[in-house]
């Protein structure tokens, strides 16, 4: 079966598209083509149409995924390959992300009203929508009417050839570790408030994907004399997030804890690597959180909760005798639920709806 990836996207390396390139790799009897951009800004979009049509031409694939976020693709690829079958990794809305999550107010939810409508008429047309979490799926079913048939989560995966965690809590300090963007599902306003209330432990909180706010705020984090530390970095390649930044963590902060409605839905990216690595990680709770064992794989914590996070920080202090072994379970959560070969088995069932 003749596949064709295809992706216009600022981060063509995100982790979403190299999981799901890796698993359609491990797949027997799938020959896979790659359309990604390699460019950015408004060209990408030229540059990914280009290669389509050149595989097209040589190869006429069989089937196309077209891969997160490709929503202001989808018209022009679907005018390029005809009728032929094509997947639309969704993996989520940006239409309720702009109504439900209040980052950019009341100009969000307008744009959210013009753009609903033509993301409905996307997911409609799509022979199969793949998102994230089974919540994500029921969301997809609730707001834009879709059925269970052309619906299916499959993890996000992680980069597994990473190295595994060094020695969490062995080391005098606690080393604590947030990336990525400080959206509202991701509860900044809780991470703050938490640290604030452990300015008497020896932490070195670091936080990297700050911006200029985020700095002012968490000036009024640390005390003079205190024995907590932060650092704020705006940006470290992700490579070396892999390779010494999450290795060298004795905890990581993968959430969400904002409560927003998307906060409910997903299983973070960072908490999915970490996992991965078997760094101990804080968890928020959410409706897809099945498998987490406070205290045993994780340290679940409420959403929107900064007393119960700061709880769960002061218990890892006092308790980093145990972070190893939470951090090898979570390891061995990740490998039996949200695994490269767990995504690949359900790909393949999906493959198989296509290849009859």
């Amino acid at each position: 079966m003749r596949i064709c990836y295809v992706l216009a996207y600022r981060a063509p390396g995100y982790i979403r598209t190299r999981s799901l390139l890796a698993a359609l790799d491990s797949l027997p009897n799938i020959e896979c083509h790659r359309a990604i951009n390699t460019c950015t800004g408004l060209s990408r979009y030229r540059d990914t149409l280009a290669q389509v049509a050149c595989i097209e031409r040589q190869y006429r694939p069989d089937l196309y995924i077209l891969g997160f976020r490709g929503h202001e693709l989808y018209w022009p690829l679907r005018h390029l390959i005809g009728k032929r079958p094509l997947i639309l990794d969704a993996m989520m809305s940006p239409s309720l992300a702009l109504a439900e999550e209040s980052q950019y107010g009341l100009a969000g939810r307008l744009l959210s009203r013009l753009m609903t409508p033509i993301e409905i008429s996307i997911l409609r047309d799509a022979d199969f929508v793949l998102t994230d979490t089974p919540a994500h799926v029921d969301a997809f079913r609730q707001h834009y009417q879709l059925s269970q048939a052309q619906l299916a989560a499959l993890p996000v995966g992680a980069v597994e050839t990473a190295p595994g965690a060094r020695s969490p809590g062995q080391s005098p300090r606690l080393r604590v570790l947030f990336y990525g963007s400080f959206l509202p599902l991701h509860g900044p306003d809780v991470i703050l408030q938490a640290c604030r209330a452990l300015n008497d432990l020896p932490l070195d909180l670091d936080f990297i994907g700050t911006n200029a706010q985020i700095e002012r705020r968490l000036q009024q984090v640390g005390k003079p004399g205190a024995p907590l530390r932060y650092r704020a970095r705006r940006w470290v390649p992700f490579e070396d997030l892999l390779q010494h930044e999450l290795p060298t963590a004795d905890l990581c902060l993968g959430g969400p804890f904002g409560n927003t409605p998307q906060a409910q839905r997903v299983i973070t990216g960072k908490t999915l690597q970490a996992l991965a690595q078997a760094v101990p990680t804080a968890v928020g709770e959410t409706a897809v959180s099945q498998g987490f064992v406070h205290q045993q794989n994780c340290l679940l914590v409420p959403q929107a909760a900064p007393q119960a996070l700061a709880m769960s920080l002061r218990w890892a202090h006092e308790n980093r005798a145990q972070l190893g072994h939470i951090g090898q379970q979570g390891q061995q959560l990740y490998q039996k639920q949200f695994s490269l070969a767990v995504l690949a088995q359900r790909l393949a069932d999906i493959l198989q709806v296509f290849q009859t």
